[in-house]
């Protein structure tokens, strides 16, 4: 199965290695958000790909576009794991972990969301953060842009709750106006300059050091032991 990167390039790769290895009977299955467009042009360009996966495209339509939401393991036996993808949008973080919504209030706006941090589970920013200590949290992909966060001018609150124990529903139930309530809230806790449609404001979501290094960490290894691997 192929659900990420360069589909048509990866698909002819692929077949190739497959049949030099005597493998001709297997077959390639494609994924990645395709619809008919998508698949028209991979067959156009020659991709060697039996059957494709189509989901959200046959399940809502392109005006009313839905949220496509996987799970993925991030931890094994307490040991951090994560996926591998060419796709840098679909490099999940791994280990168990928390998010931390930070909150400061505003003379004139009230309590406005300033940033979502998602720390490891005990780690040092997260101790810092529930100890309501001065920290600093850095642009993941560019470190010269960060926000300092001062002891006293600012609350915060974990954004996981518990929805399912031991096979059963343990969170409580709401109803669709409920729902509705609770999002308009929420929206109306950003600062109008992130709410616009033209050119709006970046909201800060990063994550702790500590993740980020694990992160690296995996990365590094999973590169190394794909370097070193060999069908023969």
């Amino acid at each position: 199965r192929l659900d990420s990167g360069d589909l048509a390039y990866l698909s002819v790769k692929v077949r190739r290695i497959l049949d030099n290895h005597g493998l001709t009977g297997c077959k390639i299955f494609a994924t990645n958000s395709l619809d008919e467009y998508l698949i028209s042009d991979l067959e156009r360009q020659g991709a060697c790909i039996d059957s494709y996966g189509v989901g959200d495209a046959i399940a809502t339509s392109k005006a009313a576009p839905c949220f496509g939401n996987v799970y993925k393991l991030v931890q094994i036996d307490g040991r951090p794991v994560l996926k591998r993808s060419e796709d840098r949008i679909k490099l999940i973080n791994p280990g168990f972990q928390i998010t931390y919504r930070i909150t400061k209030k505003d003379p004139d706006l009230g309590d406005i969301y300033k940033a979502d941090v998602t720390c490891l589970r005990g780690d040092t920013l997260s101790q810092r953060i529930e100890a309501g200590e001065t920290f600093t949290i850095y642009d993941e992909q560019d470190r010269y842009k960060y926000k300092i966060f001062q002891s006293g001018e600012y609350s915060w609150r974990p954004l996981q709750h518990q929805v399912i124990k031991d096979g059963e529903r343990c969170a409580e139930s709401h109803t669709l106006q409920e729902k509705k309530a609770f999002y308009n809230n929420t929206l109306s806790h950003f600062s109008p300059s992130e709410r616009r449609l033209i050119n709006p404001h970046y909201y800060k979501v990063d994550i702790s050091d500590d993740l980020l290094n694990t992160k690296l960490e995996i990365l590094d290894t999973l590169n190394k032991e794909i370097e070193a691997f060999s069908i023969d």
